[in-house]
């Protein structure tokens, strides 16, 4: 008997405690982490309303109710108040943001680039997406990769899958009761025409006016940065200046630089100069990242910089790898599409004593994996199904519905 008299006391002291500290709690529904570097807790749904609390970026938080797309939530401090849902993110969302810089960090970088204005790096490639971080005016930031997207209007992961308590469902389906109505009869079928088979010839068709085509949605290109803390991100390409020399930069003719890197030095009269090689894009709407493979070298007799290497009409894809054997840049190689429509990679070596390329090899190889489509995948998968309920969340519904049973 002693036994039983521990459990029924155990019992009976966390009901007395869960009623004495905060008889009013309501039970949370799921939970969120806070998506933007600082996002402000509202006391009420209004643009004056109240700041009771301040959440920092992946700081935790209880969800209490949703309306529309607006969630009452309670904090790590029993604070509770109103944020915007867009602003929130799902616990696979952030494993999906960590997922997303670790196989950034394992990424070669594809050169260094800075911001003239503070450029803000979201957790997807939407501009309305959560911005968890800032970058700073001339702060360096490494690029990873590029990716094309079109404009279109963001969906927030859905949190709590329709949970929005029982009053909330219960006033849902007497709406959607009342609105329904007995569907209206078909009207009788028409019958064919008498000259039906000269309308159906096919040199009538072809007579009618042409099919108008959609014109092809926007797109925006998005470049996944690591900065400097580790983290990956998404921000605006356009927005991005590479950290390469300037008169070095002014032979672009125009097109964009995607990548560079310093492959080595050669002399000059005040030193050494390093010895450049890049990658360029000259369309804007293209799906490859570049167009143009180039080497420039400094030429010490002329004193000017020239070009040692030149390949355009390219579909070239990132990452550019180097090759370094022995610590030295012997080369490097990138998956291309070439002119069959098949993907192979090109190796190119650097001549001895001189910094000209030549293509040594292609093989087969799979295009490259994209940044987004795992991404895409997650958000199809959170979308349809429920969001996950913790523990300590189910313990205090239970504990709650029991306190309110027997304080009756």
């Amino acid at each position: 008997m002693g036994w039983k008299a521990t459990i029924i006391a155990v019992c009976l002291a966390g009901l007395a405690a869960s009623c004495g500290q905060s008889p009013d709690r309501q039970p949370a529904l799921g939970e969120a982490y806070a998506g933007p570097l600082t996002l402000p807790v509202r006391e009420a749904l209004a643009a004056r309303a109240e700041t009771v609390d301040r959440l920092n970026h992946g700081e935790r938080v209880e969800l209490l109710s949703r309306r529309r797309g607006f969630y009452r939530i309670r904090t790590q401090r029993g604070r509770e108040g109103w944020v915007d849902g867009r602003h929130l993110l799902s616990a696979g969302q952030m494993e999906d943001l960590r997922k997303l810089a670790q196989r950034a960090a394992a990424s070669p970088a594809q050169g260094t680039a800075t911001a003239l204005d503070t450029l803000n790096v979201h957790t997807a490639p939407h501009r309305q997406a959560p911005s968890f971080r800032q970058v700073r005016p001339e702060e360096p930031v490494a690029v990873i990769a590029y990716a094309h997207v079109e404009r279109r209007p963001y969906q927030a992961a859905p949190l709590l899958a329709g949970k929005t308590g029982p009053a909330a469902s219960g006033a849902a389906r007497k709406k959607k009761q009342k609105i329904q109505a007995e569907p209206l009869a078909h009207p009788p079928v028409p019958g064919l025409p008498p000259d039906w088979l000269e309308l159906s010839r096919t040199q009538r068709l072809q007579e009618g006016p042409p099919a108008q085509t959609a014109p092809p949605a926007p797109r925006d290109e998005w470049a996944l940065v690591r900065c400097q803390n580790g983290a990956a991100g998404w921000v605006l390409a356009r927005m991005l200046f590479m950290a390469i020399p300037d008169d070095v930069a002014q032979h672009a003719e125009r097109a964009r630089i995607a990548a560079f890197f310093s492959i080595g030095s050669t002399k000059a009269k005040d030193g050494e100069k390093p010895v450049w090689l890049w990658a360029a894009q000259s369309q804007r709407s293209a799906t490859h990242d570049f167009d143009s493979l180039r080497i420039f070298v400094w030429s010490a007799k002329r004193n000017r910089w020239e070009t040692s290497f030149i390949e355009r009409g390219l579909k070239g894809y990132l990452p550019i790898e180097l090759l370094k054997p022995d610590g030295t840049v012997t080369g490097f190689e990138a998956v291309f599409e070439e002119k069959d429509g098949r993907t192979r990679k090109r190796r190119y070596d650097l001549l001895a004593g001189t910094y000209r390329a030549r293509l040594a090899s292609r093989e087969e190889a799979p295009p490259p994996q994209s940044w987004l489509t795992r991404q895409e995948e997650k958000a199809a998968d959170t979308g349809t199904a429920d969001a996950p309920q913790s523990w300590t969340a189910r313990l205090g519904g239970w504990l709650e519905g029991f306190r309110t049973r027997f304080s009756r």
